[in-house]
């Protein structure tokens, strides 16, 4: 999930071939990377966390939850620089996960109520390169997409302590080669996966383990669309039967649109659409703003300068908003946005700072804020999420 032009980490993707650890690590300003779906919403979101594969750290924020402006407060271990890629929360918000593809482990951390600051609860194997994590809405469920050997890593989450326990093992499908962007429902677990050019669903059982699935080839299809970040439209259409979900192209810079079945899970392509011009994509976010209307944010990490797109969503369809460059925007990826809808942040890979955009709450439109620094220049940080 990453990108810098001066400091890279053995990996990256170039005219859409990957090699080494990971696609998300540190890749230079020819590349892009995909994000990690959260799944589950704080109901205040009093901080923000990052996940900084540059240092190896989770950053932690205080938010104010009036203004949205966040303040730096500090930072905890996440393992070794270049480990720390997807991030989520945990149930009511009250814990961290950070998947560190450097040891294949997911790192634990429950939330301190008043200060924000996290505290370790252990840590989990994975398989081999894991990327992204899925929770599911009811917080019972954990789900990691592992890169390397294909497969999805199944937990359960203890409704006390907030730890993961291993849930049936490694999951493994002939739809998986390159398991990217998840996000899941309380009943299917959704996956871009790279190599294959596809998105595929899986059936989550009673007991959280996951079933043989189903998948739709989106864009061109394997060996020419690229498919990393996915989000969850949050409106679902039971009179139509459908749901919506939306990948971006870490290569071509195109945002697919995918239908669901609501009913069993079924993915089915629908359409592609250019973010502002075809090039490498960073990370997404979806809203339903106070107002009415409903945005997809882009990260576009290879224009110049960077810039994050807007596109008005209506049942499954994107059409062009805006365009808007930004001097703080430095190799953007991973994305946020509070739960008051009116604040978007963005993590700049590029210069190791938190963007701040105010969203107008009726047209969509971003106005900077402003930007903080992490720890460094070099923090490299990738994700975001937000608790209470």
């Amino acid at each position: 999930m990453p990108a810098v032009t001066t400091v890279l980490v053995a990996i990256g993707i170039i005219g859409g071939a990957s090699c080494g650890r990971s696609i998300y690590p540190k890749v230079s300003t020819n590349s892009a990377t995909p994000t990690a779906t959260i799944t589950t919403s704080p109901t205040a979101g009093n901080f923000l966390y990052s996940s900084n594969n540059g240092d190896g750290k989770v950053a932690e924020f205080k938010r104010n939850t009036t203004t949205g402006v966040i303040t730096l407060t500090g930072s905890v271990a996440a393992g070794s620089a270049g480990g720390p890629i997807g991030i989520a929360n945990g149930p009511n918000s009250k814990y961290v996960y950070v998947a560190n593809s450097f040891d294949n482990t997911v790192r634990q951390y429950s939330v301190a109520a008043t200060t924000g600051v996290l505290t370790s609860i252990g840590t989990i194997a994975t398989g081999k390169q894991p990327q992204s994590i899925a929770v599911n809405p009811n917080g019972a469920y954990a789900f990691v997409t592992n890169q390397a050997d294909g497969t999805i890593s199944q937990y359960a989450i203890s409704s006390t302590a907030g730890t993961l326990s291993s849930n049936g093992g490694a999951f493994s499908s002939l739809l998986l080669t390159s398991p990217q962007g998840a996000v899941a429902t309380n009943a299917y677990l959704f996956v871009a996966d790279r190599l294959q050019g596809s998105v595929a669903s899986f059936p989550i059982g009673s007991t959280g383990a996951l079933s043989p699935g189903t998948a739709t080839p989106i864009g061109n299809g394997a060996g020419a669309s690229f498919p990393g970040v996915i989000v969850i439209d949050p409106n679902t259409y039971p009179s139509a039967g459908v749901g919506y979900l939306y990948a971006a192209d870490s290569v071509t810079g195109f945002v697919y649109a995918v239908s669901y079945s609501l009913t069993t899970g079924q993915p089915a392509y629908l359409n592609a659409y250019p973010s502002a011009t075809s090039v490498g994509l960073g990370g997404m976010a979806i809203v339903q703003l106070s107002g009415g209307g409903e945005y997809l944010y882009v990260a576009n990490q290879k224009l110049t300068p960077p810039s994050i797109t807007a596109f008005s969503v209506t049942a499954g369809f994107l059409t062009f908003a805006a365009v808007y460059p930004d001097p703080s925007l430095n190799l953007p990826t991973g994305m946020a946005i509070g739960p008051n809808k009116t604040n978007l942040y963005v993590a700049n890979q590029g210069n190791g700072t938190i963007s701040q955009f105010a969203i107008n709450p009726t047209t969509g439109a971003l106005t900077f804020v402003k930007a903080v620094l992490t720890e460094s220049v070099t923090s490299a940080p990738l994700y975001l999420t937000l608790t209470d």
